[in-house]
């Protein structure tokens, strides 16, 4: 899953970040309303900092480790996440609607290296992870809905994308163009491109992220944390063509429950995001268009994210 709002957190030359995905998190709506479906729930911790992995210093060697006093340089980011996906429910609650896609959990790690210049990020990943029991989907949605009573619901984990493991090599490149300044408020367009491939994902992407704030820093090279408050809203939009969904697609080499997928989808997200100091703090929201023939017309999930950030 890709993450909304994207590279809006390596402000330093080390960071750790949490994410946490939910559509539990659509505040605008009451509790009983929150669809807790589709791509439901995803936590992913994240550091970035240091040189670039081994598999990548033969093509990162020209370049130097972040620090605040480059514009160009080379960076490694390193994710730990889990991905749950549920099945829409019948009004009643009670069973999935027909249809409806398979319980799936992704327990994953994923490793990146990243050539970062004033005017271009170029983000080469490899991820491995799998999916079925051993990515303990049932156990965290368990363990998350006896924490929240209220939101509780039917967890009938019975039918699942069995075991596989699984891998995703990614590249992404994205440019930065800025669009206007006027004293302390600017504002930056950040086009994307990227191609993921592997027995989980084989998809292209294409989008326009926007952004506009006071004290905006640049969106992915590093800068000190002794810069001013900063407060930043984006909004884009992503079109998808999709080759293999695992988790709508059932297990590569098995049999098990599948629906099958979308070739082409869409998504827009908006997000808000306040740094002060070491602190970054954000709230997001990203709506997906209908992936697969009998899910819903569309799906909106929400972002909290807290990073905090170092300078060597």
């Amino acid at each position: 899953m890709a993450a909304p709002f994207g590279a809006a957190f390596a402000q330093a030359s080390q960071a750790v970040t949490l994410r946490l995905d939910n559509d539990t998190f659509n505040f605008w709506k009451t509790p009983g309303n929150r669809p807790d479906e589709e791509y439901t729930s995803g936590v992913h911790l994240i550091y970035e900092g240091g040189g670039a992995p081994w598999w990548a210093r033969s093509f990162a060697k020209a370049y130097r480790g972040c620090t605040p006093d480059l514009e160009a340089c080379r960076a490694r980011r390193f994710e730990f996440g889990q991905d749950i996906y549920t099945p829409r429910r019948t009004r009643d609650q009670l069973t999935p609607a027909p249809g409806s896609r398979p319980n799936a959990g992704w327990l994953y790690i994923d490793e990146s290296a990243r050539i970062l210049r004033s005017a271009r990020s170029d983000e080469f990943s490899v991820a491995i992870g799998v999916t079925g029991e051993p990515a303990l989907g049932q156990l965290t949605q368990r363990v998350a809905h006896a924490f929240a009573p209220s939101f509780n619901r039917p967890m009938d984990w019975a039918e699942q994308i069995g075991f596989e493991p699984g891998l995703i090599v990614r590249y992404e490149h994205t440019r930065r163009i800025t669009a206007g300044r006027a004293r302390n408020a600017s504002f930056d367009l950040l086009p994307h491109a990227g191609i993921a491939l592997g027995n989980v994902t084989t998809a292209a992407e294409a989008g326009l992220r926007a952004r506009a704030g006071v004290h905006l820093r640049h969106p992915w090279l590093p800068t000190g944390v002794d810069a001013p408050v900063e407060f930043a809203v984006s909004v884009g939009a992503s079109a998808r063509g999709v080759a293999r969904d695992l988790f709508l697609d059932g297990s590569t080499f098995g049999s098990g429950p599948r629906v099958g997928h979308k070739p082409f989808t869409h998504s827009s997200e908006w997000s808000v995001t306040l740094r002060a100091k070491w602190l970054t703090l954000s709230y997001g929201a990203v709506t997906e268009s209908r992936t697969y023939e009998g899910g819903p017309a569309s799906h909106t999930w929400s972002s909290m994210v807290a990073g905090v950030s170092f300078v060597r």
